[in-house]
């Protein structure tokens, strides 16, 4: 997953910091606005530009910075006085659902069929609104992307089986990160050691198990892999603060991670019959296409997309996972990427101009099969495994991999939103 998800908040709402802007006032909404775009995973690039076009309808100009955790913007007015503004966010964590009712707020105000008030009174009841999901549906959603992504990266019936139990405690650990703060910042090293001993106890009790595929698939959602092409994005756009600070974030959460998996490598190394070198057991092709499909629907809930966004978000998975299968027969993994990369921002072009659905829909789950997360977390754990040589040849195969995917992002136009003009209207009750 790109962010992890957030312990319990420290951060107030604007409703709640005194002398704030009333948020019925047209600054008041752009201020909350900007803080909803961010909370539910919108890059900076992306954020800046789609408040500047909601200022400037609103006669303000707008200089906006965006980073991980902070917003600061600068309205102006004719002939009024200039004021800036710093809010203090936390990195934003992907919510599909709330960030296609947020964006189409936006893209309202922004072509004028709503007001500002109206557009402040939408984003407070979808901030109020209830989870899409369930707490015990997002767990089966970690059972059944981990059981799909182990089937993906070559496992057998039992790395699949270590795999699902490996998501099933990742997922617990997650939710109850959610109300503890001090176990959601020890989320990453923790996450990863439990991962690592289930694995290993799985392996225990089937021999033959390869336990890495069962590991690096449990933890699959919460290697920042999408966080970190984002960051090379951000980069390349020019938002050099914001990219580079979620460069170093997910980097620190790589780091923390693989600390965790060594830990738990020491100690499941020490049980008897989990290292049996065994032949994975060979699955029918079509089991990996089924793979790619449940593993889809599982981010539908992990993600919290609408329902009837499903079919989008599977769309997204299998382009992505058939252009890599198809494209890396011919040419390297790094341009086998880039190609993928390619066709799902496209995609995601054609569905958000028009079905006026947000591109992320369809690029989120995309990614999550191009992304380099397992790549450069396997680096890191060979290089804590004194294997140097391996560790910095497989660094570089990420850097090359995650550059093939912003390159990909890019010609594929999808850091430019559609103009308000051409957004296609949704006749749907928010």
């Amino acid at each position: 997953m790109s962010q992890l998800p957030q312990g319990p908040s420290q951060i107030r709402s604007l409703d709640a910091v005194p002398n704030a802007p009333a948020r019925y006032e047209p600054i008041g909404f752009i201020l909350r606005l900007a803080k909803a775009l961010h909370t539910y995973g919108v890059p900076a690039y992306e954020l800046e530009k789609t408040m500047t076009a909601c200022a400037h309808q609103l006669g303000f100009g707008l200089q906006c910075l965006s980073l991980p955790t902070s917003i600061t913007m600068t309205l102006m007015q004719k002939g009024g006085e200039t004021q800036t503004y710093v809010i203090r966010v936390a990195p934003g964590e992907i919510n599909l659902d709330r960030l296609t009712r947020v964006s189409r707020i936006a893209h309202k105000v922004m072509r004028g069929a709503m007001t500002p008030q109206k557009g402040a009174t939408a984003l407070q009841k979808i901030n109020a609104s209830r989870p899409v999901y369930s707490r015990w549906m997002v767990i089966m959603g970690f059972i059944l992307v981990s059981a799909s992504v182990a089937r993906v990266f070559g496992g057998g019936w039992f790395e699949i089986i270590g795999a699902a139990s490996s998501g099933l405690a990742l997922g617990i650990l997650v939710l109850s990160s959610m109300s503890v703060s001090l176990l959601a910042h020890l989320l990453p090293a923790t996450a990863a050691l439990t991962c690592t001993l289930v694995a290993y106890a799985t392996g225990y009790f089937l021999p033959g198990t390869q336990v890495y595929i069962s590991i690096v698939s449990g933890l699959i959602i919460l290697l920042p892999g999408l966080t970190l092409t984002i960051a090379m994005t951000e980069l390349a756009t020019q938002n050099l603060m914001s990219g580079t600070a979620r460069l170093f974030g997910a980097g620190t959460v790589f780091i923390l991670m693989a600390f965790g998996m060594a830990i738990g490598n020491q100690i499941g190394k020490g049980w008897p019959d989990t290292t049996m070198a065994m032949p994975i057991m060979n699955l029918p092709l079509w089991t990996e296409w089924l793979a790619v499909i449940v593993g889809s629907i599982s981010l539908v809930i992990l993600f919290q997309a609408r329902i009837k966004d499903t079919g989008w978000v599977i769309l997204g998975g299998l382009v992505a996972f058939a252009t890599v299968k198809y494209a890396s027969v011919l040419v390297s993994n790094a341009l086998a990427a880039f190609l993928g990369a390619i066709a799902v921002g496209a995609c995601a072009n054609l569905v958000s101009r028009f079905k006026g659905i947000p591109g992320a829909v369809v690029v989120v789950p995309g990614f999550i099969m191009l992304v380099p997360g397992s790549v450069g977390f396997k680096s890191l754990t060979a290089l804590l495994e004194h294997d140097v040589v391996a560790g910095l040849n497989t660094a570089f195969d990420m850097v090359l991999v995650g550059i093939s995917l912003v390159s990909g992002l890019l010609i594929s136009s999808l850091v430019t939103l559609p103009q308000a003009s051409e957004m296609h209207e949704i006749e749907t009750e928010l």
